[in-house]
């Protein structure tokens, strides 16, 4: 029976570092997926705009539109995309749908702040 003891605290160790283990990045996931049109500040970079052939103002998260949308509205978009805004749900985890979401949104909230 005593064999079994090791194993054990080596299985129990393990476990208690994957549960332990950090979630996702949400300001490195914003950066790779949605900087390069809404900016790293997300205010929006007018280069892509005009790539896009739209409104600069579109891309700025701190927009009253965008505010006025609610999470479940914004969740969507994301995910099933709108317009000229691809859609993330193969690219992006379950997991790391709401903290990247939650991290565009502040950054909207903080642009909104500075008015």
């Amino acid at each position: 029976m005593r064999p079994c003891v090791p194993f054990l605290l080596v299985f129990l160790s393990g476990s208690a570092a994957l549960a332990a283990a950090p979630g996702p990045d949400p300001k490195a996931l914003y950066g790779k997926l949605c900087a390069s049109c809404h900016g790293a500040d997300g205010r929006g970079n007018p280069v892509k705009a005009k790539s896009l052939k739209i409104d600069p103002a579109k891309l700025n998260l701190g927009r009253p539109e965008v505010e006025k949308l609610s999470r479940e509205e914004q969740r969507k978009i994301l995910l099933k995309g709108k317009e000229k805004m691809p859609a993330y749900e193969k690219k992006l985890k379950p997991d790391q749908v709401d903290p990247v979401l939650d991290y565009a949104l502040g950054l909207g909230a903080a642009i909104r702040a500075k008015k």
